[in-house]
């Protein structure tokens, strides 16, 4: 005898929500415009609400507590639509300290302003309108407390960088020590001190305090012309520029080394190369998450890091349409499951922008162009699931994953998850002897899917006919069509007026001059200013 078949609908609406809770975001919306008691269960359980938002907005749930999902919901919602009126007419101002004013590399990091002053080996640490929950830093820093080096050596070093992770309680500083041949001075070995913000020790997560750099070729009279440090979870890498002190035209070289710094102070994860331009500081880097990696020169290499005890393993190549690029990536630290207090964390990170859908931001020194490019591209199997490494065209796989602006203002394009910001010349702006617009706006581009949806509830302008922009290097077009939705701030800014810009999932800052009138028509810059916007 056959046994009747159960129905799907005939399930009880509580199992009905379990099956569906297991499908991606996309097909549970699809499955729920298709039928209407599926529909009924979606709109019943706010938990699946909150898989959609969290899909359509590429953010990933993070651990909340007793938060319920209707709560997350609202919260999220929230800000997602706070982006689509940003007020930057509403702000508060922050004056900089006056000994960090001038030739000082600043940055804002989940929160908090960072500062390090090369010159005088001295950094500070303070928080911008901290939250009543949140974690924070406050703090000055000198060099005794943060190199191990004996004291009586220091006048044999040098600091070469820092990095600040608020989220990890980390400060990484880079330094090298030095031979000295009269008034010539060459480096010789580098270290990297991984130090708590908030206390002067070695980091209590940390393998040791120094982290060493292995298997770098013995090469005299050299000095190192620049570095940079990134850190991302429990990874830190060193990109390191050199440059031959007697001989100009030996070839300069970059070297590249990364750590699992909670596991181990060695690493044989090491990359090296020419320096095609030494005009330029061409090398950039990028982390992906926790097992890919970006190096982006004339091109974009993209490693695997899964296993560091060896050299990173190269996936695939992705070519540009244009030459000498440096990468402007604004690693979210801020979007990082990765508090030394989860308890803490809890309370105050309700979500995380997705490895596998942010954006990067890349710019061209001889083109004059921004690209905003998804990461999405970085995690196609068609593209890196290969056995051997592959070179992909650029229109394999450019066109339709990116987006391309000309570059007129003086502070770079940056994002932040699946967001963009860069200020255009303002519609009638006039133009200065040097073909510079006077007068600039605000662009906030958000593209993500549900963004891009709801455009038509009047939240944003839509932008997805292509865009065709021009490689003044060598007069061919260009052409993107990543799809995206923008908004236009009504305020002005004049040229030079804004210096840097940050933003994250709260509050857009931005780096302004402030200038004094002296006398009866001169302008004397008297600080700087950092302003800050809520989103």
């Amino acid at each position: 005898m056959d046994l009747p078949k159960a129905e799907l609908l005939s399930l009880p609406e509580e199992l009905l929500f379990y099956i569906i809770s297991f499908l991606p975001w996309r097909d549970i919306l699809r499955c729920t415009s298709l039928c209407r008691a599926l529909r009924q269960a979606y709109v019943s359980y706010s938990e699946l609400q909150y898989i959609t938002e969290l899909g359509g907005q590429q953010l990933l749930p993070v651990f909340n507590g007793h938060i319920s999902f209707s709560k997350r919901l609202q919260l999220l919602r929230d800000k997602a639509y706070a982006w689509f009126k940003f007020d930057i007419h509403s702000f508060e101002t922050i004056s900089i300290p006056i000994q960090f004013r001038t030739r000082t590399k600043v940055s804002v990091v989940n929160g908090h302003a960072c500062f390090w002053k090369p010159t005088t080996h001295s950094g500070k640490i303070f928080p911008i309108l901290p939250k009543p929950l949140q974690q924070t830093f406050e703090r000055d820093f000198s060099l005794d407390s943060l190199c191990s080096v004996p004291k009586q050596k220091q006048s044999d070093f040098d600091v070469l960088n820092v990095f600040m992770d608020p989220v990890q309680n980390l400060l990484a500083i880079v330094y090298v020590t030095v031979i000295r041949n009269g008034d010539l001075m060459s480096d010789k070995e580098y270290y990297i001190d991984l130090v708590a913000l908030d206390g002067d020790g070695a980091h209590p997560q940390a393998a040791g305090r120094t982290l060493f750099l292995s298997d770098l070729p013995r090469r005299e009279n050299f000095i190192t012309k620049s570095t940079k440090i990134e850190g991302l979870g429990r990874h830190i890498a060193l990109r390191l520029f050199d440059d031959h002190l007697c001989s100009p035209s030996s070839r300069s070289r970059w070297w590249l080394q990364i750590w699992d710094w909670q596991h181990s102070t060695m690493s044989n994860s090491i990359l090296s190369g020419p320096i095609l331009d030494p005009d330029f500081d061409e090398i950039d880097i990028c982390f992906l998450g926790n097992d890919r990696f970006l190096i982006v020169n004339d091109n974009l290499k993209l490693y695997s890091i899964e296993d560091i005890s060896q050299a990173p393993r190269l996936l695939a190549c992705f070519l540009l349409p244009v030459s000498l690029v440096n990468l402007r990536c604004l690693t979210p630290t801020d979007d990082i499951a990765r508090s030394s207090n989860p308890q803490k964390q809890a309370l105050q990170v309700t979500w995380i922008s997705d490895p596998k859908h942010r954006l990067l931001s890349l710019i061209t020194w001889y083109s004059d162009l921004y690209f905003v490019i998804s990461t999405r591209i970085f995690f196609e199997p068609d593209f890196v699931d290969s056995e051997g490494a592959v070179t992909i065209p650029w229109k394999s796989w450019g066109p339709s994953n990116a987006r391309a602006f000309p570059h007129q203002f003086s502070c770079r394009l940056v994002v932040s998850g699946s967001r963009a910001l860069c200020a255009f010349a303002a519609a009638g702006a006039k133009v200065n002897d040097n073909l510079i617009a006077t007068e600039y706006r605000l662009h906030l581009m958000d593209f993500s899917p549900l963004a891009v949806k709801r455009h038509h509830q009047g939240l944003g302008r839509i932008v997805n006919e292509p865009s065709i922009v021009e490689n003044i290097e060598t007069r061919e077009c260009i052409t993107t069509s990543m799809p995206y939705v923008e908004v236009v701030s009504d305020r002005t800014f004049s040229y030079g007026e804004i210096i840097e810009i940050w933003f994250d999932r709260d509050k857009l800052y931005l780096l302004k001059n402030h200038f004094d009138i002296v006398g009866s028509s001169h302008l004397s810059m008297k600080c700087d200013v950092l302003i800050v916007y809520s989103g």
